[in-house]
């Protein structure tokens, strides 16, 4: 099955080489060269979301190493990470974590990265609360170097998610979008290769990513045992939903603002799904106040 938590092992890259894991603030000595190296995770807090379906699931943290004096740094040093006491997460039901010890070196760009099993055996989701792991940098072997203040802990919130045949990555053959009216400026070819969706246990599902051809979104859908999609108007915490930072809108509660996408066609806003063949025919959109309507028509197939 798909790994849904792959997503922690690419985590922005590029961030390795800028201020963010070091002080910021240009009073600080470290901004004028004065201050020591650090070490730290690449992120503070993630998120690891998977379904519960009794297999492991393996991700890596990164650490990285930075500083006024970083680029001319040479030798080898080690980096022990140890489990803070305020974990709520318990090693053997909920996570397994084989090493301890990384080695960051010149020849791979001072990055190491841990290994961290995610266990799913015997997890019988939604659970009341998510435990978190909070690992933190409990030791270096090179005196010169000090944990990053910012990122010397990580907290890690496992997240189990129910699973069924609709949870997957789908492609996208039919699609348009509609801009105040205006279109398609969208069509199939705009949309990525593989939309992610997964569910959060009943009828709830998380899309990843993508809202219609605009990234950086994150979103819900019901799909109910008849297959009929409807998109709530609060997200699982009881906030509003939005679509692309905007109100989102739909067939049922707002057909007028979505004149240009077929509300009322065959098949509108429902499932098919045969096994694990499942085609998901979703109408939707989201209203800028001001200007006006944005509308989505997709038609999307699971990746088998």
């Amino acid at each position: 099955m798909k790994n849904y938590i792959k997503y922690l092992s690419i985590l922005c890259v590029s961030l390795l080489f800028t201020s963010c894991l070091v002080d910021d603030d240009p009073t600080d000595d470290k901004a004028y060269g004065l201050g020591p190296n650090l070490v730290g995770f690449l992120n503070g807090t993630v998120n690891a979301s998977v379904a519960a379906t009794g297999d492991t699931n393996d991700i890596f943290m990164t650490v990285t190493f930075s500083g006024p004096t970083a680029a001319e740094f040479t030798g080898d040093f080690d980096v022990t990470i140890a489990v803070d006491p305020s974990s709520t997460a318990v090693e053997g039901t909920h996570y397994n974590l084989s090493q301890s010890v990384l080695t960051l070196s010149k020849s791979s760009n001072y990055i190491a990265n841990l290994p961290l099993t995610i266990l799913t055996e015997g997890i019988d989701p939604p659970l009341d609360m998510n435990p978190v792991l909070t690992l933190v940098v409990s030791e270096i072997s090179d005196g010169s170097i000090v944990p990053n203040g910012r990122t010397s802990s990580i907290d890690i919130t496992i997240e189990y998610l129910c699973f069924n045949q609709i949870t997957g990555g789908y492609s996208t053959s039919e699609g348009a979008y509609y801009r105040i009216g205006v279109g398609p400026n969208c069509v199939a070819s705009d949309w990525p290769d593989e939309t992610e969706i997964i569910n959060l246990c009943g009828t709830t599902f998380r899309v990843l990513e993508w809202f219609g051809c605009f990234n950086g979104n994150e979103w819900y859908i019901d799909i109910n045992e008849s297959g009929v999609i409807t998109y709530p108007a609060t997200t699982p915490t009881g906030d509003p939903q939005n679509g692309n930072g905007q109100p989102l809108i739909n067939c049922q509660a707002n057909a007028g603002d979505l004149t240009n996408v077929p509300c009322n066609a065959p098949g509108a806003n429902t499932a098919s799904i045969d096994g694990e063949d499942v085609t998901l025919n979703m109408v939707f959109g989201y209203f800028t106040a001001g200007s006006g309507s944005r509308e989505f028509y997709q038609l999307m197939h699971k990746v088998l």
